[in-house]
């Protein structure tokens, strides 16, 4: 009958059970003992199966536990320890007396319904023992409503938490499993109680991985008991925290927690525990208390502020020692030194760090300098309370220089985490800081709206409180009317960003009467505030967006701010038709990248369009209605409009959560075409958080002409006579068009918030640099000056408080701290005629990367903690000496040296360690530390050594293999996504080799162990000369002499040596001479050079001499072509080139069709080259394969570069000028053994690819290479000694071309050179418009202005002369005046022979000069001549005007190019000009007879746009 009474008895139980709550389990005036045991466990699981676990830490606490039920709501609970245990020693440490407050007995109290409601404590209990009692209530409270599982709300150390309970009834006890929710749980979501961060979280959407997971269950047992039905027997409490930084490679940290509650006794209450004297007078919940920020161990074992003080200025001096010594720990590059020193200034108060400063600021040492720089770089990034407010006495009361002041304001506000009312009220001060200290006065006013902006959204102020502050600035910026002033304040109203800024912004663009650049300045602050505001940016933007008569600037922030202002579908087709209608190139080039940019990034807050176009409700609408826009984007204008345009390069990697992105804002100047605006944003991203937010704005209006102004002004060695040009100008009601006068604005932003901001106009550039900006930079590089610089960044810092199921105090930490370091002196001693400058730096690098787990035991004051630590070390000692003669020898000696026993290089290391530390009692005689370092299974391989004795030095290179393999891997793994807006290979590169060094700096690897190390046993000095002659320069030709010396010796040179002290013996010398010759008129060169080496140590010394000769290509003539020699061997003593030697005879092609390979390549460079017969049938036939026409004839391939115009563009002829062979012939003779080697080694390879059997390509001898590129770019025919393949699929493959070259390309697609040209009659402008020039001819006896310098100065200006028979449509003469000169070239009835005079009429005289027998040049004879008017082989009349860098090509007949830099493009007049500069007339008559009285004829126009016949 047992099972029935049994059945009958748990149906009882359970009857009883709903009545509730676990604390009805001890009866009134009952007394139960339980036995406590605690315990926490700190480690991590191997990154690899079968390897190793890092060794662990942790402590078990035992003790028991005694609870008493006194009355129906009140339960006295009393606990005594026993002893503590360290788990890896086993060493037992018994109860002490600064064990004691865990002794003190507490009181629970219940609800009628039987759950804990409160609890108290004894008075002076401190934090971390009241914690520790809180997690004991914690775990008996628990609920039993029926068998099974049910969910209910529920106090614990973590708040009110959404808890599961599940109830299981077994044979003779209940068993009771609890897990809370703790997402759910309030206040403390995710059981992490306290987190700091340093950098600001990515608010878009993103699903990284997070870094720290936490987990909490209970399991309960429930015996059967006579009186109450039932009792507590074991409670088992279960907490775990995992530390996940990169969870698919690298190791998992974690912290374990256990509290086991078993029962022993239940007895009558005897000694009733005293829980009713000396109590707190509040009461107290479950929830953990928050630890005091300054008191880490909760009261246990407070830091008096003196010791901190001690401590940090120890560790301040340490630091400061080891970046005097020169003995690296390049085997433990782990410093953690600087984090130390960060924790000790976090936990002090104001008081102590300002005894600490006035320790630091006293003594004028080079290491008390060091010591004061770390302090000022750390100071304003800790964060503290203390430290805002000793920022503010420094600042305030004028204690340190403006430059220190600056540093300390600037980085302030970013790292606060104790944001508070409190720190408003107190920095208030900042906006009271005069104008005598202007660069403090303004990082003070930035600073402090950024601060106003923190503490507002953490809600430390009111609204309208914070209103008040924006009402200041905004009446401070409505007061002040100095440019500079409201451009400051209005970027303060940027830094407060939220409130009515918008509203006080919004007026200032509307004002017609506002300044440009401060209403420029006033839409691009309210970007960040626009897609809160979608109908106020309608209103006031869209007006500006459709306005021609705005400027380039207005416009474009008007459809910036209309894009991301969350407009609807409609708006955006209206946008996207108004663009398709535009006229302005520029215009149409930003829309194209901005819609190109954002449709193709990867950036999350860009991705999902959060902030950019969508909104989540309708974004996958909007995705395809901005997939169409992408797909019918305008025509795209032409390269040089990238001036204006919105970039977006970036990558992410979803698996490691690391991103970038670099965004490129540009706008262009309409009429120069040279970019104005620049804004530059670049973010980077790592585990859900921005570790860099940077951006930089810079307007530069003005600036090319300030730089040009001054380097004409100094360069000019004649004045120019203008009179004669002005005067034809003036006849013509020419404009003048005055130099813009410079605007410059710099603004400096972090994390959106402005910290730097100036403005410089005209006068102030003058006062800058002294009247000549090149003087100025010479004059401070050439000062004496001392180096003692030093940063601390602390780039990445996560904190997150999670305790433990005890209740003690556990936390996770993530951070980056680096220290960089340039010491060192550069002097100028001056000795006439020797100057010598000695520059000695010494550069050093240290980062510290951790990601630390810890657990802090309060009864032994011991930090438990495993940390996963990466260092990187690098430093670079630089010494050299540079001698200049200032008799005009043209020499340079120099010399380099390095003490004894020196290494440098480089180290990038990581590992595991596990700590025990700490002093475990206040008189113990040492503190407590137990180190343990997990076995290494990886051995290190030297991959590379390498001594250089020529240099005295040795490098090598070491590393994990094992490590390196998984690295690959990883990198392998990597999802790096470019964006694919950028078909710039190198921009993908730069990105991609980025993203690399951003995954090694924040993945920790298991066991990475990298070294590249110089060093050097003995002293080593290189020391010679470097002497540069100039031998020969004529118009035409130029040559220099170069030589250079380099010796080795194993002494430093002494201080006190003299010129009678013995020289130290030389160990290795090299002699290296060159004579080089170049053309100016084109890429010709000649170079013939030796090389010797001698060794004091080697018994014999080489020589080597060679021989080059390029010539650049001529068109359908020769092609590109080098060729040369090289013999080298033994040195003779004359010192002449080896005759006996080895040698290698060289020679390359590039060329636009096949050439016949010369079968002796001795007598190569005598053989004379034939031209391409394909090109050559090409000019001659008349059926031709490309469209002639009036506008595009084939004579324009005469050009170089083709001038072009909208019907004849470069790509016409692509096809046919591209360069598709290449050709490359080496034979080698008398070669040294080593060459016969791996020469046959290739041999071997290139035959095993052949496709055909082959014995030898006999590559020893010879060498034959040949490539052929087809036109469609993907294809690539190699031809090595008779093998042959192909390659498919190329599209990065670039073809040169014989009229175009790379730098041509280049210039004009950048628009760093422009041109207009003139083809039979068309006038393509340097804007691409075309002109009809018969619509402008008058007579034959006319001018036709075709374009002119109208600057103040005029030095140019080119006139169009028609032909008398056939009219100017046909064919034209041409007459250019540069400076006080003028020629006239008379118009030809046809095209002219090779062989006629070509005769030009010098000035007013009329003299005649044959062209095509001697250049003409003015001044004559000289290399640096101001005209020059010369014929070409193409039979092209070359026209240069050096003053304004600008090139006239002419071919006596019908087509005519003029080329210029987009630099001057502004001040250009005439029709090349149109339609920026436009005129009345472009023509003047005059007689025959008489040049001395034209007459400005006035041409009909036939509408407002002359005669502009084609648009």
């Amino acid at each position: 009958q047992f099972p029935i009474y049994l059945s009958i008895y748990l149906a009882d139980l359970f009857l009883i059970l709903d009545a509730g709550h676990a604390l009805s389990i001890i009866g009134l005036n009952k007394q139960m003992l339980y036995e406590y045991v605690g315990n926490v466990l700190v480690g991590a699981k191997p990154q690899d199966e079968g390897h190793p676990s890092p060794p662990t830490t942790g402590w078990i606490v035992r003790g028991k536990l005694t609870l008493q039920r006194q009355s129906e709501l009140v339960m006295a609970a009393a606990l005594v320890i026993d002893d503590v245990t360290l788990n890896n020693s086993g060493e037992k440490f018994l109860q002490n007396k600064e064990m004691y407050p865990p002794y003190k007995p507490f009181k629970i109290v219940l609800t009628p319904e039987g759950a804990i409601s409160h609890v108290a404590f004894k008075e002076g209990d401190p934090i971390w023992s009241m914690n520790f009692k809180r997690a004991i209530a914690s775990v008996l409270q628990f609920q039993i409503k029926s068998s099974g599982a049910f969910v209910v709300d529920e106090l614990g150390i973590h708040g009110t938490c959404r808890t599961e309970y599940f109830v299981s009834n077994k044979t003779n006890y209940i068993s009771l499993r609890k897990t809370p929710e703790l997402k759910t749980c309030i206040p403390y979501s995710e059981a992490v109680h306290t987190t700091r961060s340093n950098v600001p979280p990515i608010n878009c959407e993103f699903d990284h991985q997070k870094s720290v997971i936490i987990g909490n269950e209970a399991i309960y047992g429930l015996l059967p008991h006579n009186e109450t039905g039932y009792f507590l027997s074991m409670a088992h409490a279960k907490g775990t925290t995992l530390i996940h930084t990169f969870e698919s490679t690298g190791e998992a940290q974690y912290i374990n927690s256990e509290l086991l509650l078993n029962f022993l006794n239940e007895t009558s209450i005897d000694n009733p525990i005293d829980i009713e004297t000396s109590m707190a007078s509040e009461p107290s919940n479950l929830e953990l208390q928050p630890l005091d920020p300054n008191d880490p161990t909760g009261g246990r074992n407070p830091q008096q502020q003196e010791t901190l003080v001690a401590q940090a200025a120890a560790l301040l001096d340490t630091l400061a020692e080891g970046l005097e010594t020169t003995e690296f720990k390049f085997s433990e590059p782990y410093d953690a030194t600087l984090s130390d020193v960060i924790k000790l200034l976090s936990e002090m108060d104001f008081d102590s760090l300002t005894k600490l400063y006035h320790e630091v600021d006293i003594g004028t040492s080079y290491r008390q300098e060091t010591i004061r720089n770390i302090f000022h770089e750390i100071i304003p990034r800790i964060g503290t309370k203390a430290s805002v407010f000793l920022t503010h006495h420094l600042v305030v009361n004028k204690m340190t220089k403006p430059q220190i002041a600056v540093q300390l304001l600037i980085p302030m506000p970013f790292h606060i985490f104790e944001l508070s009312r409190e720190l408003v009220l107190k920095c208030v001060d900042f906006l009271k800081i005069g104008p005598d200290r202007p660069d403090v006065r303004q990082a003070a006013i930035l600073s402090f709206a950024t601060l106003v902006h923190n503490v507002y959204v953490a809600k430390g102020i009111d609204k309208e409180e914070f209103e008040e502050y924006v009402q200041k600035y905004f009446n401070a910026y409505l007061n002040d009317r100095d440019f500079d002033q409201k451009m400051l304040y209005l970027q303060g109203l940027n830094n407060l960003q939220l409130g009515n800024v918008a509203d006080y912004l919004e007026p200032i663009v509307q004002d017609p009467n506002e300044n440009e650049d401060l209403k420029f300045q006033a839409a691009w602050t309210t970007l960040a505030l626009a897609p809160t505001r979608a109908e106020r940016m309608y209103e006031i933007y869209w007006p500006i967006f459709e306005s021609r008569n705005a400027s380039l600037e207005l416009r474009v922030a008007a459809v910036t701010l209309l894009l991301i202002s969350n407009p609807t579908a409609a708006r955006l087709i209206s946008i996207h038709r108004i663009i398709q209608s535009e006229t302005d190139p520029h215009m149409i080039n930003y829309y194209r990248t901005t819609v190109t940019s954002i449709s193709e990034t990867t950036y999350p807050c860009y991705q999902h369009l959060s902030r950019f176009i969508l909104t989540p409700v309708t974004i996958s609408f909007r995705r395809r209605l901005l997939s169409y826009m992408h797909r019918h984007l305008p025509q795209k204008p032409e390269p040089r409009y990238w001036v204006t345009g919105n970039y977006i390069f970036d990558y992410r990697d979803s698996k490691f959560g690391i991103g970038a992105m670099l965004q490129v804002f540009l706008v262009g100047d309409p009429k120069s075409d040279m970019p104005v605006v620049a804004f530059f944003k670049f973010d980077t991203e790592a585990l859900g958080k921005f570790t860099g937010q940077l951006a930089l704005y810079i307007k530069a209006r003005g600036l090319p002409d300030t730089i040009l102004s001054k380097m004409q002004s100094r360069n000019s060695s004649e004045p120019f006579t203008f009179k004669s040009i002005k005067a034809l100008l003036a006849m013509l009601n020419a404009p003048i068009i005055n130099s813009k006068d410079l605007h410059l604005e710099f603004i400096l932003q972090m994390e959106g918030k402005t910290v730097l901001s100036y403005y410089l106009n005209q006068r102030m550039f003058r006062q800058l640099t002294l009247d000549n900006i090149l003087d100025r930079i010479q004059e401070i590089i050439r000062t004496d000056s001392h180096i003692n610089m030093q940063t601390v960044r602390w780039p990445f810092m996560n904190r997150y408080s999670v305790p433990t199921v005890l209740g003690t105090v556990s936390d996770v930490l993530l951070q980056t701290t680096v220290l960089t370091s340039l010491r060192g002196n550069i002097t100028k001693q001056s000795q006439p005629p020797i100057t010598k400058h000695t520059l000695e730096i010494d550069a050093r690098y240290s980062s510290y990367a951790s990601v630390r787990s810890r657990s802090y035991n309060p009864f032994l004051n011991l930090d438990h903690e495993i940390n996963r630590e990466q260092g990187f070390l690098i430093y670079i000692p630089f010494s050299s000496e540079l001698n200049l003669n200032e008799t005009g020898i043209n020499c340079r000696s120099y010399s380099f040296s390095r003490p004894q026993n020196l290494t440098s290089g480089l180290s990038f290391k990581s590992r595991a360690v596990t700590k025990t530390k700490g002093l475990i009692t206040k008189t113990a005689a040492a503190p407590f530390e137990e180190i343990m370092l997990p076995e290494s299974r990886n051995e290190v391989v030297q991959l590379f050594s390498h001594s250089l004795p020529d240099l005295g030095v040795q490098v090598a290179i070491s590393t994990n293999l094992n490590e390196l393999i998984k690295y690959r891997g990883m990198l392998l793994k990597s999802e790096f996504t470019e964006n694919g807006f950028s078909g710039n290979m190198v921009v993908n590169v730069l990105m991609y080799v980025f993203g690399f060094t951003q995954l090694s700096s924040i993945h920790l690897g298991h066991d990475r162990n990298f070294t590249m190390l110089m060093s050097n046993e003995k002293a080593t000095r290189i020391e010679g000369s470097f002497c540069a002659e100039d031998v020969l320069k004529t118009s035409d030709l130029k040559g220099k002499q170069i030589s250079l010396t380099l010796e080795h010796t194993d002494q430093l040179a002494e201080s006190h040596a003299t010129e009678d002290s013995p020289r130290p013996d030389v160990l290795h010398r090299w002699n290296i001479t060159l004579d080089v010759q170049a053309s100016t008129k084109s890429n010709w060169f000649k170079v013939i050079g030796q090389i010797q080496r001698n060794s004091k140590d080697d018994e014999e010394d080489w020589k080597a001499c060679t021989k080059l000769t390029y010539e650049p290509l001529v068109f359908t003539k020769r092609p590109h072509t080098l060729n040369g020699n090289v013999v080298f061997g033994l040195a003779t003593e004359e010192g002449e080139c080896p005759e006996n030697g080895s040698t290698v005879q060289f020679a390359a092609r590039a060329g636009v069709s096949s050439w016949n390979r010369i079968p002796n390549l001795r007598n190569f460079m005598d053989m004379p080259l034939q031209p391409s017969e394909h090109a050559r049938a090409f000019l001659r036939s008349d059926k031709i394969s490309l469209t002639d026409t009036d506008f595009c004839p084939k004579e324009v391939l005469k050009f170089s570069p083709i001038p072009t115009s909208k019907y004849c563009k470069r790509s016409n002829f692509e096809n046919f000028t591209s360069i598709t062979q290449y050709d490359m012939d080496l034979k080698f003779n008398k070669m040294p053994a080593w060459f016969e080697l791996w020469s046959n080694r290739l041999d071997h390879v290139v035959s095993a690819l052949s496709a055909h059997k082959v014995d030898s390509l006999h590559m020893s001898q010879e060498i034959n290479i040949s490539m052929h590129t087809p036109h469609d770019y993907f294809r690539l025919a190699v031809e090595v000694n008779g093998v042959k393949w192909r390659f498919h699929q190329i599209p990065f493959l670039y073809k040169l071309d014989s009229k175009f070259d790379a730098s041509h390309e280049l210039t004009y697609d950048s628009g760093l050179k422009r041109s207009c040209s003139v083809i039979n009659g068309m006038i393509n402008t340097f804007d691409d418009y075309l002109i009809n020039l018969e619509e402008i001819s008058v007579g034959p006896e006319c001018l036709t202005l075709l374009v002119a310098d109208c600057s103040p100065q005029p030095q140019m200006a080119v006139f169009l002369t028609p032909s008398k028979a056939h009219g100017l449509g046909s064919n034209y003469g041409l007459r250019v005046h540069v400076g006080q000169n003028y020629f006239s070239l008379r118009s030809r009835s046809s095209a002219t022979p090779t062989d006629e005079p070509v005769l030009i009429y010098l000035n007013q005289e009329q003299t005649p000069h044959n062209v095509r027998q001697k250049p003409y040049q003015w001044p004559a004879g000289s290399s640096d001549y101001d005209l020059r008017v010369e014929l070409n082989e193409q039979n092209i009349l070359i026209v240069e005007c050096t003053q304004l860098s600008a090139t006239i090509q002419f071919d006596l007949y019908n087509i005519l190019n003029f080329e210029i830099y987009g630099v001057y493009k502004h001040q250009m007049c005439g029709l090349c000009s149109k339609p920026l500069n436009r005129m009345q007339n472009y023509t003047i008559c005059e007689p025959v007879e008489s040049t001395t009285n034209p007459v400005p004829i006035s041409v009909p126009l036939q509408n407002s746009s002359d005669v502009v016949v084609f648009a």
